[in-house]
């Protein structure tokens, strides 16, 4: 994963605990969106990205009213 990725393509990375997967994430430029799985919020509170979503998918869409645009 060296680019972005537009289009219905879901890349899935497996990591061993939370920790890891905060690494992974902090280890790159900030992600226009992070959708989380987990019931554990380190990776609201521990990462920055243009948009969150926790244990959901559509809420992004769903919401006119939220911003968009990514960070800055």
């Amino acid at each position: 994963m060296q680019e972005e990725i537009f289009g219905p393509i879901l890349p899935i990375v497996v990591v061993a605990n939370m920790d890891e997967a905060i690494d992974f994430i902090n280890a790159r430029p900030r992600p226009l969106a992070i959708y989380a799985f987990s019931c554990d919020s380190k990776v609201l509170e521990r990462t920055s990205s243009g948009g969150f979503c926790g244990n959901d998918t559509l809420m992004h869409v769903t919401l006119t009213s939220l911003p968009f645009g990514g960070i800055g």
